[in-house]
This record gives structure tokens, C-alpha cells and sequence, in this order.
């Protein structure tokens, strides 16, 4: 058939033409060298063609993905000299052909816009979303044009099938267009007809509520339990957005991530790096560690690790890390694939990286020279928590890179007002890990410090008191503020926490006796936490304070008799 019209095609005219490629791409019927007859002849007669075939032509060439530059360009420029005579679902179906074809024309696409502006009164349910979807695939923020789709979706949302909804909420999703009357007419609309939803239409609306940041918990219930309940039919796409749904939101519903860690290990040769890095950084962030999971992600990572993108590279290895999982062979590829890419990887990227590695303890030198180059490069660009775990990073594993900490210092500088408490004690302590002294930066931490203290956990108050000993910086009301701010607070205090502090006032002669009386009764309570180190620490400040509190003194006299009977023997004749 195809080569008899191939035979014929001088004979078929516009409305033939439009016709008959509409016909083939119903059918799904992919003709290269058809659609390429096609595609001449249609450009040869396109000033005949009329609306109707304008649009249903670019339907056609569109479904089949064909994507002939010379023929868009040709209808494009016939479009808008006969947009006026266009009907609803003519503008709906050129501005979904040319979006999916990622075929951007401004001057069309404005063209469209103007004319559905006239006509939107005159847009059924499925034109409307065509619409968003088309516009929002190609980032086109068109304001007027915006407001207008999402008045008329609310006034017809009764209307509004499953696939309607999903992709309505990606579109807001991907214009990041937080529109209140729209998201809660949606979400009303869902919940009776949530059964009716495919596995797509579930994960593309949880993406994108997550996506903007909408807690709907009576919409994310049902939407798990029917993810749930069709767990058979999910696709990796789907497990992931669900996955990265309920993470991004804090959602940790751990019969869910049950359900999608078995459907995701059952379908893993089908993930691509997308899914395995955003499934690894759902798993991550909401701390459901399933190890089948997590050694599933890693061998399906491995093979493919080169064409993971440099966020989905980050993601990656910022989950293992949060798992402890040192995959020595997948760490090695990671760090190729990011070497390869390091051009590419952002301040984000770069950090993340750099914290994976330093909270595996793994030293890989090119890397890190790479990291060090990048993070340099992009200074500029960096975040308080970008800078707080580059140091970091660089500090625990003894990377001493001098013009990468004067670039971090002078960078934190300007952004320490934006920094969060563990920016500024990770900053803080990363700098004094180097026993560099940088007065600048440590007055203008404490300075911040004694501002945000209230916002501060023990593990903070930890890390600052620490910092200022190792830099003998005595800083009297920082550290008075520091006492009176982890009081109230000292029954969260691990045995690390204790050691620490009170290491760090014994350090800089700070005898605090009402903070160190608190700090000795808290000492006692988690001494069966205490390894040597803690011990050894907390029995030294308290004797170099001279505070003598009996009852935890006798504890850790026991608690350190107790460690030593359990060493191993030494070998005959051998010595300690």
C-alpha cells in the first residue's frame, strides 16, 4: 500500500495529504521513506492546506516522532497567517505536535497563545490540558495564557478524568506555578476517582505535588494505597516518582517503600540511571535501608555508571554514603564517570561527591583534585551547605588544599548569614581540623553563632565549642551563650556529645560549674555509650577543672576496668 501511494503522492492534494499521514500515524504504521514523500509533498502544497490539515498534518508527524524541520518551519509559518480560522482542538493538537517534537517557534507558539486567549470559553477538558502539557514541555511561561488554562480547569474540573488531573499537576509542576484554587480543585476532583487512575497518572501526581511542595496528605494516602494495591502494574518510572514523591514531602510510609523496594528489585533491569539515582535518594532521605535494594541499585548502577547525568552521579553516591555502603568496585566507577564529567558538575554536584567519599573514608586524589578545581571554579555559585561540606569533606580526610580554604573562607564570608547551624559548625570545625587559624572567618561565625543559638541541636554546640579550643579562640560571651543555650537541652546529649564539650571548656580553662555539674550527671546516664575515647576525654577535663563528682568518677573508673579485661592477651613474649 505504501509504495502504491508513494506512486501516487503528486496526485494527492492538501486535504489528501493531511488525511492520509493521519491515517498512517492512528495506526502506529512507521514508514520512513513514506513519511518522507510525505513530508515533501506536504511542503510543496502548504499554502493549500487549511487549518484543520495544518494541525492534523503536525499530529501526524508528531506521533510517529518524525520531526521534519523544513515541513515545521513550513506550517508553522501557515499557521499563523490562518490562525484565526483555527477551532479548539486544531490549537490544541499544533501546540502538542510541536512540543512533542520539542519544536520551539516563538513567533507560532505566541500566535496560539493569543488565539486560545479568545477562545478558551470554547475549550473542553482535554484541549485545556493539551495545552498546559504543551506549553509546560517546552518552559514557555506564558503569564495570560497561564492564568486563563487554569480559571477554565477549575470552572470545568468536575470534568476531569485521571490523566486530565496528572497531567494538569505536571504542567504546574514543571512551570514550578503554584496556583492554590487549581492544586485543591484538583486534588478534590482525584479523590473519588483515584481508582480509576493507571500507574501513571499515580506517580506523575504525586511527582508533582511533591514537586511543589503541597502536603496533601488526604490525596498522598490514597495514592499510596492504590500504588499499592496495583503494584504489579507499576513501571520503573512510576516506582521512582512515588518513591521520590513521599521523600521529597517527609512522607515515610514504610509499608509503601516496602512495596516499591520489592517491585523496584523485580523490574531493576528495566531502571535507568534516572530511576536507580532518584530511587537510591528516596530510600536515602526518607532512611529506609533495605539492603536486597540497595545492592540491586548498586549492580544495576555499575555497568551503566558512564551514563548517569552529573545530579543523578551526586545523588548516587550522597545515598550510598548515608547507607555506610562502601561498594569499593562502584566507587571507583563513580569516581570515573564523575571525572570524565567534572566539567559539568555544579557546587551542588561537587559537594556532594566530596561528603560521599569523606563519609566512607575513601582518599581518591585525582577526584579530589578535580572537586578542589571545580569548587574553585564555581565559588561563585556555591551555598553555605555546598561550602560547609566541601571543607568538611577535605578536612576529614586530611586534604590540606590551601587556595581551595582561602576560597571557601572568603565565600563563607559573604553567605554566613544564610548558613543553617550545621553550615556554621561544620564550617567552623572543618577550619579548625586544619589548625589554620582564620580569625576573620571564626569572628564572623561567632558573631552568627550567638544570634542563632536557639536554633542549635547538642551535636552544633559540640562542634563550635570544639572548634574554638582547637583554635584557642576564647571568645568569653560565645561561649557562655553556648552553656546557657545546651542546658536546657543536656538530656540529648550522647556520650560524644559530653566528652567533647566539656573537653573543650577543660582546653580554653572555662569552669562553668553549674554547666559542668549538668554535663557530669548527663555523663553518668549515657556512660554505657562511652567508647575509650570518651572516657579518656571526660575524665581529663573534669580533673583538669577539678570538679569532683564522685559517682560519675567511680563509673568511669569501672567502665575503663571493664574495657581493659576484655583486650585480647598479648602473644607470648609479645609487648603492647
Amino acid at each position: 500500500m505504501s509504495s502504491c501511494a508513494m506512486a501516487m503522492i503528486t496526485e494527492f492534494g492538501a486535504q489528501g495529504l493531511a488525511n492520509f499521514v493521519w491515517s498512517y500515524a492512528t495506526v502506529e504504521w512507521l514508514d520512513s521513506p513514506l513519511l518522507e514523500v510525505i513530508a515533501a509533498a506536504s511542503r510543496a502544497n502548504i499554502a493549500d492546506f487549511e487549518q484543520q490539515n495544518l494541525a492534523n498534518t503536525s499530529w501526524a508527524f508528531a506521533r510517529c516522532e518524525w520531526n521534519d524541520g523544513p515541513l515545521l518551519d513550513a506550517i508553522a509559518e501557515e499557521a499563523v497567517i490562518k490562525m484565526k480560522d483555527f477551532q479548539p482542538q486544531g490549537l490544541a493538537n499544533m501546540a502538542w505536535a510541536f512540543a512533542k517534537l520539542v519544536c520551539g517557534n516563538g513567533t507560532l507558539l505566541n500566535s496560539i497563545s493569543e488565539e486560545v486567549l479568545r477562545k478558551i470559553e470554547l475549550f473542553s477538558p482535554q484541549n485545556l490540558v493539551n495545552m498546559a502539557w504543551s506549553f509546560a514541555r517546552m518552559a514557555e511561561l506564558n503569564v495570560p495564557l497561564r492564568d486563563a488554562i487554569s480559571a477554565a480547569a477549575v470552572a470545568r474540573i468536575t470534568q476531569f478524568q485521571g490523566q486530565n488531573i496528572s497531567n494538569t499537576a505536571w504542567s504546574c509542576a514543571m512551570l514550578q506555578f503554584f496556583n492554590e484554587p487549581l492544586i485543591t480543585a484538583m486534588s478534590k476532583q482525584a479523590l473519588p476517582t483515584i481508582g480509576a487512575f493507571n500507574p501513571q497518572d499515580l506517580g506523575n501526581t504525586a511527582w508533582s505535588f511533591a514537586s511543589l511542595v503541597v502536603h496533601d496528605e488526604p490525596l498522598m494516602a490514597p495514592i499510596s494505597a492504590e500504588a499499592m494495591r496495583r503494584l504489579l502494574d507499576l513501571q520503573p518510572q512510576n516506582i521512582t516518582n512515588i518513591a521520590w514523591a513521599c521523600a521529597k514531602l517527609e512522607r515515610a510510609d514504610m509499608p509503601l517503600f516496602d512495596a516499591l523496594a520489592a517491585a523496584a528489585i523485580w523490574s531493576m533491569a528495566d531502571f535507568n540511571p534516572q530511576n536507580l539515582a532518584n530511587t537510591a535518594w528516596a530510600v536515602a532521605t526518607v532512611c529506609f535501608h533495605n539492603a536486597p535494594l540497595i545492592e540491586a541499585i548498586s549492580s544495576a548502577s555499575l555497568p551503566i555508571i558512564s551514563k548517569f547525568l552529573p545530579q543523578e552521579l551526586s545523588n548516587l553516591a550522597w545515598a550510598f554514603a548515608h547507607f555506610s555502603y562502601r561498594d569499593m568496585p562502584l566507587l571507583h566507577a563513580l569516581a570515573s564517570a564523575a571525572l570524565a564529567k567534572c566539567d559539568d558538575l555544579n557546587s551542588q554536584d561537587l559537594s556532594n561527591i566530596a561528603w560521599a567519599c569523606a563519609t566512607l573514608g575513601w582518599r581518591n586524589e585525582p577526584l579530589f583534585d578535580a572537586i578542589s578545581a571545580g569548587a574553585i571554579a564555581n565559588i561563585h555559585e556555591s551555598n553555605s551547605q555546598d561550602l560547609a561540606n566541601t571543607a568538611w569533606s577535605f578536612s576529614t580526610l586530611s586534604f590540606a588544599d590551601r587556595p581551595l580554604f582561602q576560597a571557601i573562607s572568603a565565600a563563607s564570608l559573604r553567605n554566613l548569614s544564610a548558613a543553617s547551624p550545621q553550615d556554621l559548625t561544620n564550617t567552623a570545625w572543618a577550619f579548625a581540623v586544619r589548625s589554620k587559624r582564620d580569625a576573620p572567618l571564626f569572628d564572623a561565625i561567632s558573631a552568627e553563632a550567638i544570634r542563632r543559638l536557639k536554633d542549635f541541636i547538642p551535636q552544633n554546640h559540640t562542634n563550635l565549642a570544639w572548634s574554638l579550643a582547637v583554635e584557642s579562640f576564647h571568645d568569653v560571651p560565645l561561649l557562655q551563650a553556648i552553656s546557657a543555650a545546651a542546658m536546657p537541652m543536656m538530656q540529648e546529649f550522647n556520650c560524644q556529645n559530653v566528652s567533647n564539650t566539656v573537653w573543650a571548656l577543660a582546653t580554653m580553662g572555662r569552669a562553668d560549674v553549674p554547666f559542668l555539674d549538668s554535663m557530669a550527671a548527663q555523663a553518668l546516664a549515657r556512660l554505657i555509650e562511652a567508647d575509650a575515647q570518651d572516657l579518656s576525654n571526660t575524665a581529663w577535663a573534669f580533673s583538669v577543672l577539678e570538679v569532683t563528682y564522685s559517682p560519675m568518677i567511680h563509673a568511669i573508673s569501672a567502665a575503663a576496668m571493664r574495657m581493659i579485661r576484655d583486650l585480647p592477651p598479648l602473644p607470648f613474649g609479645g609487648s603492647p
